[in-house]
């Protein structure tokens, strides 16, 4: 019974030593699997992140860039970067990539690439019946490591994506810009949305600001020195407002719309625009030749007048008011022509569906003028709160009331404006005695926080661009 015994401790120990080491070298063997595995993983998401970086730069240093790359060998790897650009120079194919996985993506590809990425088991069209954002430069990059040509037919490449978002710093994010201040915020005066000024902050008292403050020039405060900043203030910050209506021309004549004198002499053209809260615009114009009359009222959907947004006047001026349903962003230009380039608001001008009430409205307007934005002094709005649902834009003149309605007899009215004001200065809205404003408009503004990431159809920016999404 001893040997016996002895045998089977010796074959039970055997046993267990086999088990053990099988274990132990399929442990090994998940571990070093494993460890490649995430080396892999690493090595694609590095090269992925590395193009996202590389085109966003190439973007920052050229506004239209759009190459993108294709089969780039990279780090071992391989890096793809497909770039959907609105201001870019190449020509494009909408492709779904890579339907029905994690990765799937609308991306616009280069005619050139087509059939290889349709082979791979992409489709032309965008993915699931979603559209791009025509106002944004989409970026996707794909790393793949290692090199599918290059390793060996064992192991399977991984592969990781990064997709970006970037759309130009439009100044319709601020609730109030201006290049200088002749009117100082002063006590009572509240200013909701970002505040800029590209000269000296002045201050009167205790006015309050919601949002971040900054100047080009430093802050000298009035009377009480305590205004009241929620946000923080900075100031050597200059910003500079460009001005090259050459793109807003190009984008009214293809898809857009553009009223002006069509016989090259240069006339004067004034339009009389009434929006309507059932989408469609009442128009009219009229072009300064000897004794000029105006055209017969044309009423067309706003969508049909317009498919990108724009409404460009060119050296003329606009008297509008109505209802907004739609989008949309009326340009209106002096080029060097005297008594043009000036906006003219009438009556209420508001959104039919209140973004204040209903935060997903997608009305939204954008009034850009090369001279002043004005409150006209008329029946309808003497002695009238005034409504103004708009991002209001002034490159070389200010906004606000018409002088008649400043001297408003005695009689002080509310100007309550949903946007921002943006101009080359700030306006006087009402005369002021001892005890506050007692004639003209309180000036009651609203900043619409839409704007911090849609704008109303190609609204002036800067020349950077800002990152809205950034997914790994």
């Amino acid at each position: 019974m001893g040997g016996k015994a002895a045998m089977l401790l010796v074959l039970g120990f055997s046993l267990i030593f086999l088990v053990f080491g099988n274990n132990f070298n399929s442990l090994t063997s998940r571990a070093v699997k494993n460890e490649a595995s995430y080396y892999n993983e690493t090595m694609a998401h590095n090269i992925a992140i590395a193009g996202a970086n590389m085109v966003a730069n190439a973007v920052f240093m050229d506004k239209a860039w759009d190459d993108g790359y294709f089969k780039l060998p990279y780090q071992g790897g391989i890096l793809n970067v497909y770039i959907t650009n609105p201001s870019g120079y190449n020509s494009k194919v909408t492709i779904c990539h890579k339907p029905g996985t994690r990765a799937e993506h609308t991306i616009s590809a280069p005619p050139s690439i087509k059939d290889t990425l349709l082979n791979n088991g992409d489709y032309l069209g965008d993915c699931r019946g979603t559209s791009m954002d025509p106002n944004l430069v989409l970026i996707y990059a794909e790393g793949i490591f290692p090199d599918p040509d290059k390793c060996p037919p064992f192991i399977t490449p991984d592969t990781s994506v990064v997709y970006v978002k970037l759309q130009p710093s439009s100044f319709a994010k601020y609730g109030n810009f201006y290049d200088r201040m002749h009117a100082i915020p002063a006590t009572g005066d509240t200013f909701d949305g970002y505040f800029h000024v590209n000269n000296t902050m002045k201050t009167w008292g205790h006015p309050v600001f919601l949002d971040k403050v900054t100047s080009k020039g430093g802050l000298v405060m009035y009377n009480t020195k305590n205004p009241e900043f929620q946000k923080g203030y900075t100031s050597g910050i200059d910003v500079k407002r460009p001005w090259d209506t050459t793109n807003f021309r190009k984008l009214g004549l293809n898809g857009g719309a553009v009223i002006r004198d069509t016989t090259k002499s240069g006339k004067r053209v004034d339009v009389e625009m009434e929006f309507k809260s059932d989408g469609t615009v009442k128009y009219r114009y009229r072009i300064f030749d000897g004794s000029p009359t105006w055209t017969p009222y044309k009423i067309q959907p706003l969508s049909d007048l317009t498919s990108n947004g724009v409404i460009y006047i060119e050296r003329g001026n606009l008297y509008v008011k109505g209802t907004v349903r739609g989008q949309a962003t009326i340009v209106v230009t002096k080029n060097n022509k005297s008594g043009c380039g000036r906006i003219f608001q009438t009556d209420d001008l508001k959104y039919n569906t209140d973004p204040t009430k209903d935060p997903s409205s997608n009305d939204m307007l954008g009034l850009v003028a090369e001279g002043n934005i004005r409150l006209v002094y008329n029946d309808d709005t003497k002695h009238h709160d005034i409504i103004t649902q708009a991002s209001l834009f002034s490159k070389n003149g200010s906004v606000g009331p018409d002088n008649r309605l400043v001297s408003n007899d005695g009689y002080l009215a509310s100007w309550k404006i949903l946007g921002g004001i943006i101009a080359h200065d700030v306006r006087v809205t009402a005369h002021y005695n001892s005890v506050g404003p007692y004639e003209g408009y309180k000036f009651v503004h609203k900043f619409d926080r839409r704007f911090l990431t849609r704008v109303p159809p190609h609204f002036p920016h800067a020349k950077n661009y800002e990152v809205v999404s950034w997914y790994e």
